[in-house]
């Protein structure tokens, strides 16, 4: 079973916030990467990503509150 990412354009600045919760920026940087990922995707059918990336915000969300 491999480790490999299915989105890694957004998936790889959500790691890294989670890892460094605690900077802001990274949180920022990476709320700003799935955003845009987001608002490319919308009416593309790609429900699969969007539902991922919508789980991610709210994982960011979290991170901010509990910064």
């Amino acid at each position: 079973m491999g480790t490999e990412l299915k989105y890694p354009v957004w998936q790889v600045p959500l790691q890294d916030a989670i890892v460094n919760f605690q900077n802001k920026g990274r949180l920022l940087e990476s709320e700003m990467a799935i955003r845009k990922r987001l608002h490319l995707l919308t009416g593309s059918g790609r429900f699969d990503e969007q539902q991922a990336l919508l789980d991610a915000l709210s994982v960011i969300q979290v991170l901010k509150q509990e910064r």
